[in-house]
């Protein structure tokens, strides 16, 4: 499977996360902003990232413009639970940023193993 780090400022919705993906054999690395997920890039070959829009200090759309032109082939799910990401403004301005996928909070166990599958496939919908 792959290493996914996990960027959320809530530690519930990443604990949660990490009990799911484990299950599914992924590897999982915890930040809870975006300096610690800079020392983990910074040592850690990191298959798929996701991330959290809303952060504090340099918000999630920016940090994954920032990924993006850092790690090119680091899949990023941009997700959050402030943010309505159904809405399709907000999807095609993730998607412009260069988000492989979008995951609105909380989500289900399926919808994350979903999210990641796509991802790490390169084919979310």
């Amino acid at each position: 499977m792959g290493t996914i780090l996990i960027i959320d400022d809530d530690s519930t919705i990443q604990d949660v996360a990490e009990a799911i993906l484990k299950r599914n054999g992924h590897s999982i690395l915890k930040a809870l902003d975006t300096l610690q997920a800079e020392r983990y890039l910074a040592s850690t070959a990191i298959d798929l990232i996701l991330l959290d829009i809303v952060l504090p200090g340099q918000g999630g759309l920016e940090y994954l413009m920032d990924i993006r032109n850092r790690y090119p082939n680091i899949s990023v799910i941009v997700m959050s639970g402030k943010v309505r990401t159904d809405l399709l403004p907000v999807k095609k301005l993730a998607q412009q940023f260069g988000a492989a996928c979008i995951l609105s909070k909380p989500f289900t166990a399926q919808e994350l193993s979903d999210a990641v599958n796509g991802a790490l496939k390169n084919s979310c919908h």
